[in-house]
């Protein structure tokens, strides 16, 4: 961090004065001794004496019978995640809201002026970039804080008469020193990415987090990337101390965010789209994970990977961006693609060959090729009119299941990283394995029930519909039962600490696939107390929603099985899926 410009370098010995030299002005001279630096022991900068820069007390402190404080960060100290950052100090008014508003806080929407740019900006004909626009999908419920109409303005929410951002002011420790150019309000967030954040939203810690490492420098001269970045830690900042200050401060930058993306786009006619342009865009992307978000997220990781292939792929950008953007991309995109394979444009980026050997990723981390193997599954629906090459699509994916080795995929050890880091990586990519045996049953079951409707030679107006697949053409394919792979995965995750390393934060997947395919009421309770482990030691907003659509598809089960216990319905389990469907969420379970 000493790295960083502060504004409190030493003035000079005297000053020039315009009066005779007979009667010299009288200035303040340093004491003789070891000069002043930056380097120096924090008790001495805020005091602005020499430092002798004795470790791991200085001599100088010790002498005069001061606490050293000690050579670390001189911001303030460490935020507790309950700190409350802002107060009121008036009668705050309220806006007029409309009569479908939400009652809770919401996330920032697009408005006309914010996410309705992307969709024109990057439309067909627009320009040079393809359409970026988020699917649409028939709402049949919208959870109490889902997002409202894109064409609201982020501003218009205020949710609560007891404070607004116009009318507060923020109670936020000094540091003890301060980055110049940046706002009291910037310096805390970053503060907080810094010391919490950026430790809580990653699945790999160690000392080369790219969170810290890459994005902080380059945040400090991108405004826009600032903008974003506070985004984020506003966000989850807010997550953790349930405080509307934060939340609001979030909805602020995260419209701060598109404004500037939109004149980074403006500028993109004749220049090349910047770096910190694109981690902002990745960074929205978290945003929306950070949040919940069961629409807009779409929109953001769809415009990324536009953005990728208009710049030439992840070879033309620097390689620590590219890295993390590469990171970013590959984890959420085949994610989204388990749970909104209708919503995510197919991707053509190559994302193996433009960069070379990846180093071990803050998300991915060993569970790259299983993510893949995942996406495939989540392609098998497509072969639905073939019978035999969805057979064989499922006996390679299971046996890329059975081979898989968390050393198949080459990658350099990120500096820092301990050796019972990695076990713990391999551990939950065992977890995830588990979970694609669990997720391979779970989509032929419902194909075994929803066939499409084919024909091999239409009549007009006839349409045939293919009979159901047996269960008995594909069981025999996947070799480990469904209900040996949700023992072994929540067997395994019961005795992780899932609340002292963020490796554990990765495992909302496994979790919620065998939530969904185990009817035990056992494993239903260890599935909801691990989730809200997560939630409560992580502060990621999609573990709440995978919690929400437990409780509604396991309510619709339960539902379903009284009704055939009494004869009075034949109707089989509702598929997680179909549920998913029903309430248009973009679900996201990165």
């Amino acid at each position: 961090m000493n790295a960083f410009p502060m504004n409190g370098s030493a003035q000079s010995s005297s000053l020039t004065s315009s009066q005779p030299t007979s009667t010299p002005k009288k200035g303040r001279t340093r004491q003789s001794g070891t000069a002043w630096t930056r380097s120096g022991c924090i008790t001495c900068k805020r005091r602005r004496k020499a430092c002798d820069k004795t470790k791991p007390s200085c001599n100088n402190c010790l002498k005069q019978g001061r606490t050293c404080e000690g050579y670390g960060s001189i911001w303030v100290e460490p935020l507790s995640p309950s700190a409350q950052i802002f107060s009121q100090t008036g009668t705050s008014k309220r806006r007029r809201l409309s009569e479908s508003s939400s009652s809770q806080i919401p996330s920032p929407a697009p408005s006309p002026s914010s996410d309705a740019w992307l969709e024109t900006r990057l439309s067909p004909g627009s320009g040079t970039f393809p359409s970026w626009s988020v699917a649409s999908c028939p709402q049949q419920y919208v959870p109490f804080d889902a997002a409202p109409s894109p064409v609201r303005v982020a501003e218009e929410y205020i949710p609560s008469p007891d404070i607004d951002l116009h009318s507060s002011v923020a109670v936020i420790p000094q540091p003890q020193g301060y980055i110049s150019h940046l706002s009291t309000h910037e310096t805390h967030y970053l503060q907080y990415h810094m010391e919490e954040g950026s430790r809580l939203l990653a699945n790999l810690e160690s000392h080369d987090n790219p969170l810290r490492s890459m994005l902080i420098p380059r945040a400090m001269s991108s405004p826009l990337l600032m903008k974003a970045v506070c985004a984020v830690s506003a966000l989850h900042l807010a997550n953790r101390s349930h405080g509307f200050g934060a939340h609001t401060a979030a909805v602020k930058y995260y419209s701060g965010t598109l404004n500037g993306l939109r004149t980074a786009l403006d500028k993109c006619s004749t220049e090349v789209f910047p770096d910190d342009a694109m981690l902002a865009v990745g960074l929205l992307c978290k945003y929306e994970i950070v949040r919940g978000s069961v629409k807009q997220w779409v929109v953001h990781l769809n415009a990324l990977q536009r953005l990728i292939v208009s710049r030439g792929g992840f070879a033309s950008m620097d390689r620590e961006a590219a890295e993390f953007l590469r990171g970013l991309f590959v984890y959420a995109h085949n994610m989204a693609r388990i749970s909104n394979r209708n919503c995510i444009t197919s991707t053509d980026i190559s994302v193996d060959s433009d960069i070379g050997i990846p180093k071990l990723d803050i998300y991915i981390g060993y569970t790259e090729e299983l993510l893949k193997l995942c996406a495939r599954i989540a392609e098998l629906p497509s072969f639905q009119a073939d019978s035999l090459a969805l057979r064989l699509s499922v006996a390679s994916i299971n046996e890329s299941l059975l081979t898989w080795s968390h050393t198949s995929t080459p990658n350099i050890i990120p500096q820092g990283t301990s050796p019972a880091t990695l076990t713990r990586l391999q551990l939950v990519a065992e977890c995830f394995r588990d979970a694609g045996f669990v997720y391979l049953h779970s989509i032929m079951e419902r194909i075994s029930r929803t066939r499409p409707h084919t024909s091999s030679t239409p009549s007009p107006g006839i349409i045939r519909r293919t009979p159901p697949l047996p269960a008995q053409d594909w069981l025999p394919l996947i070799s480990t039962p469904k209900n040996v792979a949700v023992c072994r995965c929540l067997g395994r995750i019961e005795t992780f600490p899932l609340g002292d390393h963020c490796e554990y934060s990765a495992l909302t997947f496994p979790l919620f696939i065998s939530g969904c395919e185990s009817d035990d009421v056992a494993d239903r309770e260890v599935v909801l107390r691990s989730l809200g482990k997560l939630q409560d030691n992580f502060g990621i907003g999609n573990v709440r929603r995978a919690k929400e659509l437990l409780r509604i598809l396991w309510a619709r089960q339960d539902a379903n099985f009284d009704a055939r216990f009494i004869g009075m319905s034949r109707q089989k389990n509702v598929h997680w899926l179909d549920i998913v469907e029903e309430l248009g969420w973009e679900l996201i379970l990165a």
